[in-house]
């Protein structure tokens, strides 16, 4: 018994069949007889239903309940398909169609940015506590831009469960108290963040990367800020982290869900305080690396391009050779260069060593 092409078949086995061959003869006999008069279609009358007639006549291994749906079941379970060639034939492109779509879905969520749709689409809503917020959790957003979309309208803004790695790029947000960013890639805090949302009171970024004591101390100008969350975030290991966010954020009075007490600010007052505790912060505080920015990027790629064509120029001016000079306006036309070389032709000493005779003899001609 077998189907399609490539060829998937499943072999009967004799032993299962009550009659032997002339009980199958008959059987097959009688459901092709039944089938004539059909119209063929891929839902109910088809050729699997003739066959599963014709096991039903038979009562193929004993049972007379045999259907479309357990028939291909067995075909797809024990039943083989000839040659590795045809399997490839009949599974492939069902195989590409499922990684195409999945692929395509995955690059439109890694592609999500914040826009005008984006704002009007996302979930708006008022919470529990009498607050409008905006939920643009699990978008994959890259970076924080284009919140002056929504037009200062909400007291609460919800940028959990994406890909943000720095917290800048806002606008003037009077309004906004509450900024929620759990399960972020945040490495780094906006020194102006303070100006930018002037009301903040509540500010979460539990599960980020946050590495140093440093990187906390552009909060300081949040001048509201009462409730912090950095639970997660790899500086909550450094030594004197709690004592240094009480004594650096003076207006914190719940941290990492625990309420400040008056004795917890008595500590830290008293560790960080005078010429001692100014030695202790250049021991502990420090700041991460700082991200490059767009412009930074633009500067070191003139900068690098300028300096690369002031030497290549120096190098055709000192070039030896027709061919060397060609070379050299090659490179500073493409914009890749040599940058190993000396200054005299040494990007194309490779060049020279294995095609110098070809050369000489070329110059001589």
């Amino acid at each position: 018994m077998a189907f399609g092409w490539p060829t998937s078949y499943w072999q009967l086995s004799a032993s299962k069949l009550n009659g032997g061959v002339s009980a199958y003869d008959k059987a097959i006999e009688q459901a092709s007889e039944e089938y004539k008069s059909h119209m063929h279609n891929i839902f109910c009358d088809n050729c699997h239903s003739h066959v599963a007639l014709a096991l039903n006549s038979m009562k193929y291994d004993g049972r007379s309940d045999w259907n479309m749906v357990n028939l291909c079941a067995y075909m797809l379970f024990k039943g083989h398909t000839i040659g590795v060639g045809a399997a490839l034939k009949q599974y492939l492109p069902y195989c590409i169609w499922i990684i195409a779509i999945t692929a395509i879905g995955y690059l439109k969520a890694s592609m999500v940015r914040i826009s005008v749709d984006v704002i009007n689409d996302s979930y708006q809503f008022i919470n529990t506590v009498r607050q409008r917020e905006i939920s643009l959790r699990n978008l994959q957003i890259p970076t924080i831009e284009n919140l002056g979309v929504t037009k200062d309208q909400f007291d609460v803004i919800d940028l959990s469960d994406n890909n943000i790695r720095k917290l800048d790029n806002l606008p003037r947000l009077n309004r906004l108290e509450t900024l929620l960013l759990h399960n972020n890639h945040i490495q780094q805090i906006d020194k102006k963040i303070g100006e930018q949302i002037p009301h903040l009171k509540t500010l979460v970024l539990t599960n980020n990367n946050i590495a140093e004591l440093g990187d906390i101390d552009s909060l300081a100008s949040c001048q509201k800020l009462e409730y912090l969350s950095l639970i997660g975030n790899p500086l909550t290991h450094k030594q004197h982290y709690r004592q240094y966010v009480i004594f650096k954020l003076k207006t914190v009075r719940v941290l990492d869900f625990r309420r400040i007490k008056d004795e917890e600010r008595k500590v830290a007052k008293k560790l960080f305080k005078g010429s001692s505790g100014a030695k202790l912060r250049e021991e502990v505080v420090k700041l991460s690396k700082a991200m490059p920015t767009d412009e930074d990027r633009t500067a070191q790629i003139k900068t690098r391009s300028a300096e690369e064509q002031a030497k290549i120029k120096a190098m055709i001016k000192n070039a030896r050779t027709l061919t060397e000079v060609e070379n050299l306006q090659s490179m500073l036309q493409s914009g890749h260069i040599n940058t190993n070389n000396n200054g005299n032709g040494g990007g194309l000493e490779a060049e020279e060593d294995s095609g110098g005779e070809e050369n000489g003899q070329q110059m001589e001609t």
